[in-house]
């Protein structure tokens, strides 16, 4: 009986096993269905997050973006509107930034910027917002009621910046310029007040680099001329309405004319005679300034051939040209073409160019002293060059900032710092060259200090080669009216 009991049991029990096994089985399924379900909300979940902080955060910097920054922009003239604090913009643009990329590459350019995001970071406050709006152009949001705030966090945004960077071949000095507009009117938006800081900014580039520009009005009209000068540049260039006018460099011991400086002038149909400073930044800056420099070099040593065979010129060359490999060559082919000796031309090369540029400057500068044209350092003692350059780098000589000599007509004892660079550039065994000499008296000093040559007013102004010809057949009774 027990025999027949347990036959009737082992159906039901190999039933029961089987649908347990089956259960579990689909079971196992059903949970492993359920952990890829949640794997893969969990995937689309973490790309929602990545995709909302991308439309947000700039991925290099891990600074907001412009889209974030407008929006808190939104956000602050609104409390503004509702009794809060008044709003602040600082547009940030910083100088030397393609000079670096062109030189050094792209991963130094990055360097320079992750760097900058790091220093704009040490702002971010309880009522600032930092932001990267993209390039080289980064923004400061300031939400603050107590009056002068803004300029001063400018300022110190501007020392922050001028510090070195460390790129991988050494450091760069990049700087900043800084436009500020301040919520005034109750109905600006965002946008409006976005555009103040850009025109400020853009006014701040154009006069003065590494400054802080506030907005003011009538900012808008000299930036929509400086837009119609820019547009009008590349036509101007092809007809060749950008002329060499030249200065005469004295031998200031015995007043002897030794050359000119070759200076640019732009021969506007309409506005006549445009000076440098309303084009030359302009040239740089849309890419142009390499061929605005060859074609003057041509035209000068051009003009030349007619004028006395002792005559040297001196031509200005721009930082950004030295990231071109073959400027040594070019300069070189159109001396040669003209027929004009190498050892008649000096270049004039600014302090930012030995910071920013000192591998492919000492290269280019060692090729072209080697071809006997002489290599001079321009604005002496405005820029950061320090001994090690000018020991370094092949310099001839040093010209003293205009500025200097300036300050030095207003305030006897700035002489000590002309008398400062004479004697330096005499341990170096370089010469000197004092510029915006305008009176005898200044004249006399530069003469006792030993500095070599002079240039300015009381010598002769800029003119056209024309003019030139005609003052050089009256040097005579012009060399005895100067001395």
């Amino acid at each position: 009986m027990a025999s027949n009991t347990a036959d009737g049991i082992a159906p039901f029990l190999l039933y029961l096993v089987t649908s347990l096994a089956m259960s579990f089985v689909v079971g196992a399924f059903l949970l492993r269905i359920q952990l890829r379900l949640r794997r893969a909300l969990d995937r689309s979940h973490r790309k929602q997050r990545q995709l909302s902080a991308s439309a947000r955060i700039d991925s290099l910097t891990g600074l907001i973006n412009r889209a974030a920054f407008m929006r808190a922009l939104d956000r602050a003239l609104d409390a503004w509107r509702n009794g809060g604090p008044p709003v602040a913009v600082l547009l940030i643009d910083l100088d030397h930034f393609k000079t670096v990329k062109d030189t050094h590459g792209h991963a130094a350019g990055d360097d320079v910027l992750i760097e900058t995001a790091r220093r704009l970071s040490g702002f971010q406050e309880a009522n600032t917002t930092v932001a990267r709006l993209g390039g080289d152009e980064f923004a400061l949001l300031l939400e603050d009621d107590q009056g002068g705030i803004p300029r001063r966090v400018g300022r110190r945004l501007l020392d922050t910046l001028a510090a070195p960077i460390p790129i991988p071949n050494g450091f760069a000095r990049v700087g900043a310029t800084i436009g500020l507009a301040v919520s005034e009117d109750r109905a600006v938006t965002s946008q409006e007040l976005l555009h103040a800081a850009d025109v400020a900014l853009y006014d701040g580039k154009r006069h003065s680099r590494g400054s802080l520009r506030a907005y003011e009005a009538g900012m808008d009209e000299a930036q929509r001329d400086r837009s119609m000068l820019e547009g009008d540049l590349r036509r101007a260039m092809t007809a060749g309405e950008i002329v060499p006018y030249y200065q005469p460099l004295i031998e200031l011991h015995g007043d002897r004319l030794i050359g000119f400086e070759v200076l640019a002038r732009w021969q506007h149909p309409v506005r006549g005679i445009i000076p440098p400073t309303s084009f030359i930044q302009m040239a740089e800056e849309s890419g142009r300034i390499g061929e605005m420099f060859y074609t003057l070099l041509g035209r000068a040593c051009e003009d030349a051939r007619n004028w006395p065979t002792d005559l040297r010129l001196s031509v200005n060359i721009s930082p950004t040209q030295f990231a071109e490999p073959l400027m040594a060559s070019r300069i070189l082919s159109i001396l040669d073409k003209a027929g004009f000796p190498p050892a008649r031309l000096e270049l004039e090369i600014t302090e930012s160019t030995l910071v920013d540029e000192v591998s492919s400057a000492r290269e280019i500068l060692n090729t072209l002293r080697n071809a006997g044209i002489s290599v001079a350092l321009d604005d002496f003692g405005t820029g950061y060059s320090s001994l090690r350059h000018l020991s370094d780098l092949p310099v001839d000589r040093l010209k003293i900032d205009r500025g200097f000599v300036a300050s030095a007509q207003r305030n006897g004892e700035d002489w000590r710092i002309i008398r400062a660079i004479v004697q330096l550039a005499g341990t170096f065994n370089l010469a000197t060259t004092a510029e915006g000499i305008e009176a005898p008296e200044i004249l006399s000093t530069l003469r006792d200090m030993g500095c070599d040559i002079g240039q300015g007013y009381l010598f002769g102004r800029p003119i056209s080669a024309e003019q030139t010809s005609l003052w050089l057949q009256q040097r005579p009774a012009l060399r005895a009216m100067a001395s």
